[in-house]
Parts: structure tokens; C-alpha cells; sequence
């Protein structure tokens, strides 16, 4: 049992020399002279056994260190160490606001690429709980252990768009978009919304959930992507702006630099001054394509509003339902409908195979004659190199043969496909101007005449390009 007196005036040793005395936490034992003036000198072999008699036994330093005032250390305990609180580790950054140029005009650093909008995919691991830690044991100086405190737990807190591993230790995205803290809950949204311009405040837009919102303009060098829809509430001036989506742009479309993709449809109020527009969907345009490059996989409709083209090249899968085509300056305008540039593409790379293959299938049928009139006028015996050749032909010539069969039979169903694509066709419900430039299949047309309300069709009977008139179903079918 611990004599209480070592923790009050401590224990006389040494002959009553020095005071042994415990630090009342029980991790110091220290030796302090009873007269410090009588200059007693402490004995090193006799104080080991004077502590242990005292229950001392841990901690004992083998040498004692001075304490000052004369004072020494004898022995040093080892504290208890408490374990970590339980802590999240992030996986995933969490967005910071775009870095500001001081001086635009002579900062060379292109600020336009600080995003600030984090994307992340479904099922992307965002961030986990690392358990509280149990802590280290320690020992006093009468070698009783101290237990650690364990670190307190905690649970992970979260948002929406997200979920919890069933040992609610993990949180994962559970849809494709952006990442943020909401008072400091993990969320993933599908949405993002800019209130304002696309400019240098914002930089270029990456984003890979369902639905971007710009309020403003995307403003010229500038660049919008998103996984999703897109829409623009003020229109598009010399930039680019690509959607996995649809894309609406409420306002206008302008200048060369500015070019416009989606997987989905495309609606815009106008469009002028050379832009580009390209969709594997519809393009509806409500007032005007001026000048415009546009790509189609299915049709153009233009009939709300002037419902205008005028000028640039329109290609189109299917077919342009539009109010007025043209002007009547005569500006040249190019229509092209039932056309779909990777089928084009593909027939293309059909027909250059089919030459190639056609061709090595002719060389080899050739040596093969050759080498079989060789061989007969020597009696059956062909050199080595020839005989070696003869049977490489032999072997060469049924895989050519069913290398062409196959290229022939491709190239028969596409050109099938491609002869359905002519039943598309150009419907004005308007005003047809001279001066339009009308492309079906691999025909072409050029309107000298005004019409009213016309069809521009193929007519496979004469296997030309015809201007009708609209019968009043195909005017009530007219698209909206």
C-alpha cells in the first residue's frame, strides 16, 4: 500500500537527508535536500533501494536529472495518450471561388480555366469516417498502468444526392453532378445554375450533371460543357457551347467563333454571322438563320415566329419545314436534305475497300493462273519459291473472295439506306426565293422562280428535283 505521505511533505531518506515526494498525478518522484545549506550529497546506490521500499518501481531513471533548487528526478511515469476523435477524410476537393486577374489586360495566365464547379461521377466514393482511436496506455512511478481514453465517435452527416455504405462509414454520389458542402453535409446536385454572364468572373463551364442554367450570355471566348441540358437565357456571341443533352438558347446565336453541339435537340431564337450548329436531334430555330453552318440528324423546323433561312449551309438527315427560304436579293442558300455525312463517310470507306480487296483478289487470281501454266509446262515441277508462292495464293484466295462478298453485300444495304433518304424533302410554308441551292441524295436544284408554298421533293420516276405545290394536309401537318 502507497504511504499517503509521499504525496504530502513526502518521506524522509538518506537519513533524513532529502525528501522523497510524488507528484499528486503519481508520473514524478522527485528528491529534494531537508537543508539544502548543509550540502548533503545524495547516494545513488542506496536511493534504488529507498524507492523501492516506497513502492517506486517505474519508471526509475538510472541516473537522476536535476530538478532545480537542488531538487532531482528520480523517477518519470508515462502518461495515458487519448485516442483521436473519430475524423472525416475528404476524397474529393471541395470547389473554391475562381481566382480574379488583377489586371486582365496583362495577367498572362488564363483565368478562364478556374473553374469552380466540382464533378463528380455516380457512385464516386466522396469521403469516409476514420474511426476514433483507442489511445495509448501509460504508467506511474509505481508501475500501475493508466488507461487511454478513447477518442469520441461521431456520426458521418449528409445531404441529398448521395448514400451511406451500409456501415455508415463511406458516402458515395448516387447520381452524376456537383459536389458541395450544405452546412457541412456532403450533397450532389444534378442541377447548377449561373446567375449572370459566362465571363471571366465564371470561366469556362464544365459540368457533368443533369441540367445547367445561365441566366445571362455566354460571353465570347468562352466555353459551356455539360453531361446533360443546357439552357441560356441571353443567347451565345462568339463561343462554344456543347451539350450531352438538349440546348436552348433563349436568345441569339452570333459570329464565326461560336459553334454549338448536342446528342439532343437544339432550339434557338436566331442564329447569324456565320455560326455553327450541329445535333444529332432536332433544330428548331423561332426566328432566323442568317448565314448559318448546321448539321441535322433529323429535321430543321423553322415555323414560329419569321420562321427564316437565309444564306449558309443547311444539312439536314431529314427533312426543313421552314416559312421562308431565302430572299429575294438572291442570296445563295444551300439546303441539303435526306443526307447524313457519317453514312456518306461510310459509303466512302465501303467503296475504297471493296477496289482495294477487288484488286488483290484479281492480282492473286492472275499469279495463280500464271504459276498453274508454269507448273504444267515443267511436268509438275515448279522451283521451291514458286511452289511456296502457289500455295500462299491458294491459301490467300477464298479469304479474298469472302472479303469481297461481304464488302458487296454492305455496300448493297447501304446504298438501300441511302436510297430511303431521298424520300425527305424541303416544305416552305411561305415564301421559296430564287437564288436556294436544294440538295437531295446526290442531286442538286437551284430555285430561279418566287414560290408559294412549296414542296421541294425527288421524284423517282423521272429521278429529278421537283418544286410543287403544298396540298392544304401537307399545310395543316405544317410542325409547330
Amino acid at each position: 500500500m502507497v504511504d499517503e505521505k509521499l504525496f504530502k511533505g513526502g518521506v524522509e531518506i538518506q537519513d533524513g537527508a532529502f525528501i522523497l515526494l510524488v507528484a499528486k498525478d503519481r508520473l514524478q518522484a522527485v528528491v529534494t535536500p531537508k537543508n539544502i545549506k548543509d550540502g548533503a550529497r545524495l547516494d545513488t546506490n542506496l536511493l534504488q533501494q529507498e524507492l523501492a521500499e516506497n513502492g517506486i518501481v517505474g519508471g526509475v531513471l538510472p541516473v537522476p536529472e536535476p530538478a532545480g533548487g537542488g531538487s532531482f528526478f528520480v523517477a518519470k511515469g508515462v502518461a495515458a495518450i487519448p485516442g483521436d476523435n473519430a475524423r472525416v477524410k475528404m476524397h474529393v476537393k471541395i470547389g473554391i471561388p475562381a481566382p480574379q486577374p488583377a489586371e486582365p489586360e496583362k495577367d498572362q495566365e488564363d483565368y478562364r480555366e478556374h473553374g469552380n464547379i466540382v464533378n463528380v461521377a455516380k457512385d464516386r466514393l466522396l469521403l469516409e469516417k476514420v474511426p476514433p482511436g483507442l489511445g495509448k496506455a501509460g504508467q506511474d512511478v509505481f508501475g500501475v498502468g493508466i488507461p487511454a481514453k478513447p477518442g469520441k465517435d461521431s456520426k458521418l452527416k449528409y445531404g441529398k444526392g448521395v448514400t451511406l455504405s451500409p456501415d455508415e462509414t463511406q458516402i458515395f454520389a448516387a447520381l452524376d453532378g456537383k459536389f458541395v458542402m450544405v452546412e457541412g453535409k456532403p450533397t450532389v446536385s444534378g442541377e447548377h445554375s449561373i446567375v449572370g454572364d459566362v465571363d471571366i468572373k465564371e470561366g469556362n463551364i464544365v459540368f457533368g450533371g443533369a441540367t445547367l442554367a445561365i441566366s445571362g450570355e455566354v460571353l465570347p471566348g468562352f466555353s459551356v460543357k455539360c453531361r446533360g441540358d443546357i439552357k441560356i437565357g441571353q443567347g451565345v456571341s462568339n463561343a462554344v457551347v456543347m451539350a450531352g443533352g438538349s440546348l436552348t438558347v433563349m436568345g441569339g446565336v452570333v459570329g464565326e467563333e461560336s459553334k454549338l453541339r448536342a446528342k439532343g435537340d437544339i432550339m434557338v431564337e436566331f442564329a447569324e454571322s456565320g455560326p455553327s450548329l450541329e445535333t444529332a436531334g432536332y433544330l428548331r430555330v423561332k426566328e432566323v438563320l442568317l448565314h448559318a453552318h448546321v448539321s441535322v440528324g433529323k429535321d430543321v423546323i423553322a415555323t414560329q415566329g419569321l420562321g427564316t433561312i437565309i444564306g449558309g449551309r443547311i444539312t439536314a438527315a431529314g427533312s426543313v419545314h421552314v416559312k421562308e427560304l431565302g430572299c429575294e436579293v438572291e442570296v445563295a442558300t444551300e439546303v441539303c436534305v435526306g443526307l447524313v455525312p457519317s453514312l456518306q463517310l461510310q459509303k466512302r470507306k465501303i467503296d475504297e475497300n471493296l477496289d482495294l480487296w477487288s484488286e488483290r483478289l484479281n492480282e492473286v487470281i492472275k499469279n495463280i493462273s500464271a504459276l498453274e501454266k508454269i507448273k504444267k509446262e515443267l511436268a509438275g515441277k515448279l522451283p521451291e519459291d514458286k511452289s511456296a508462292l502457289l500455295a500462299k495464293c491458294k491459301e490467300l484466295m477464298p479469304r479474298a473472295m469472302e472479303k469481297v462478298d461481304a464488302l458487296i453485300e454492305e455496300d448493297k444495304a447501304l446504298e438501300l439506306e441511302l436510297e430511303q433518304m431521298v424520300n425527305e424533302r424541303v416544305y416552305v410554308y411561305g415564301h421559296l426565293f430564287p437564288g436556294v441551292i436544294v440538295k437531295i441524295g446526290n442531286l442538286a436544284r437551284t430555285i430561279t422562280l418566287e414560290e408559294e408554298q412549296a414542296v421541294i421533293c425527288f421524284d423517282k420516276a423521272t429521278h429529278q428535283i421537283l418544286v410543287r405545290k403544298m396540298s392544304r394536309e401537307e399545310r395543316e401537318a405544317m410542325p409547330a
